[in-house]
């Protein structure tokens, strides 16, 4: 049985799986992507200290041979908020400790379940998941036909291996950018303010919104010239919004400063 989690005693996540489960009603389940899902799974198991972007970059992604861009970053937390959400937290617990990183929220409980777990363990402090460990494959001469010499055989596999990576590297440039699509998606172009191209998110409907959205610009005029591109978003229900930053459109590699606010209400 795969080690699973309980969160505040109304979800269960399993991170093999990637899902979210509503203890009180089993039948509702949010399946997130496999990187919100390892996103989440670090934020457990460093809970009760800041993880950084830069660790998110490298355990999520770059520990698995994969480089991306920081809008993959911003858009898999994204996901993972809004899942969180969906699953049944009225209030979202990833707290963003601005220009640090993000953390679990100091009241978030953590109950650990599987075949190692005991029933009552909690997180107090980082865990540690082992990797099972496999027998390694025999080497490619053990396996290769009789008939094809040692010479002929490498030169074989070479290609093959050439070939093979360079389709996974198409792959995941193509996937990262469908993704990336995605994310441009949930925005609209608003207005210009100064030198910055201001871009809101769908929900900011009324007039009020948009005018209290812009609003959060005002303070960054002077940092157009050097990111000229702004997303804001905030949760409806939340006293939360956010403002992303980038020195390019989202959809050409790019440098993003995300900046988070609790409104007053």
């Amino acid at each position: 049985m795969h080690k699973h989690y309980i969160i505040n005693n109304i979800v269960e996540f399993h991170p093999a799986a990637s899902t979210l489960r509503d203890l009180n009603n089993p039948d509702r389940v949010v399946v997130l992507n496999s990187p919100a899902g390892r996103c989440l799974l670090l934020l457990i198991e460093r809970a009760g200290s800041i993880v950084t972007q830069q660790e998110f970059l490298d355990v999520v992604w770059q520990s698995r041979g994969m480089l991306v861009s920081s809008n993959t970053y911003y858009q898999n937390i994204s996901i993972l908020r809004k899942g969180l959400k969906k699953i049944g937290f009225d209030v979202d617990p990833i707290v963003t400790i601005p220009r640090i990183g993000l953390t679990l929220a100091s009241d978030t409980q953590i109950t650990i379940k599987g075949a190692c777990a005991r029933p009552s363990e909690t997180v107090d402090e980082p865990l540690v998941e082992t990797q099972p460990i496999t027998e390694p494959l025999p080497p490619p001469e053990q396996v290769a036909e009789p008939t094809i010499s040692p010479v002929r055989h490498s030169r074989w596999l070479g290609g093959m291996l050439f070939v093979f990576f360079i389709l996974a590297g198409v792959g995941m440039i193509g996937h990262s950018n469908a993704r990336e699509n995605r994310f441009v998606d949930d925005y609209r172009f608003a207005a210009s303010v100064g030198s910055c191209r201001v871009y809101l998110a769908n929900d900011i409907q009324t007039q009020n919104e948009r005018a209290k959205a812009l609003a959060y610009v005002d303070q960054f005029k002077a940092e157009c010239a050097n990111y000229p591109w702004i997303y804001v978003s905030w949760y409806a229900r939340l006293p939360r919004a956010s403002v992303i930053r980038c020195d390019r459109a989202m959809k050409e590699p790019n440098r993003c400063i995300s900046d988070y606010f609790i409104e007053d209400r």
